[in-house]
């Protein structure tokens, strides 16, 4: 059972990153409809889609691979001896942090450069530029802590469940 914030801010990102999808196939079903009846479209919607299904992606990834639910192939890993296993696991979570932490670091300097500037989205809907890097921000922080994580729990940082 988790029950730390970390956990919980994970499980609140991958359960609104699936409300985001149900949410976008309900409006945009409605809006198809809609139109079909000789209705007008909702005026941004697609460039709403857009910017959900980007955030809803960068932000349930975390969740994602501490679910090991991120797509994996491990056809060669499993056709290793399994004391190769566990050494090629923890290499590939160091790349992962590696890469992260790589894109965290241009990610949060994008973020700061567009904040800084002043910089904005301007199509049917008008924000903050900001706020879109902003997003590869925190996924890339939360990201780096799991493969973090990992590293340092071991095999998949799966941690088993307390006896109760």
């Amino acid at each position: 059972m988790r029950s730390g914030a970390y956990e919980r801010l994970l499980d609140i990102l991958g359960v609104a990153a699936g409300a985001a999808f149900g949410l976008i196939a309900v409006v945009t079903s409605w809006d198809v409809i809609v139109r079909s009846l000789g209705g007008g479209t909702l005026n941004g919607l697609a460039e709403i889609v857009e910017y959900v299904l980007f955030a809803a992606t960068f932000l349930a990834a975390p969740w994602l691979l501490r679910q090991n639910g991120h797509v994996r192939v491990d056809f060669l890993v499993n056709t290793l001896p399994s004391a190769l296993r566990h050494p090629l696991r923890r290499a590939t979570d160091a790349l992962g942090l590696a890469v992260c932490l790589t894109l965290l670091f241009f990610a949060a300097l994008v973020t700061y450069r567009s904040w800084a500037g002043h910089n904005t989205v301007l199509k049917t809907v008008v924000f903050p530029e900001w706020w879109l890097y902003a997003v590869i921000v925190v996924s890339m922080a939360l990201l780096a802590l799991e493969f973090a994580r990992r590293l340092v729990l071991g095999e998949d940082g799966v941690v088993p469940a307390p006896d109760l």
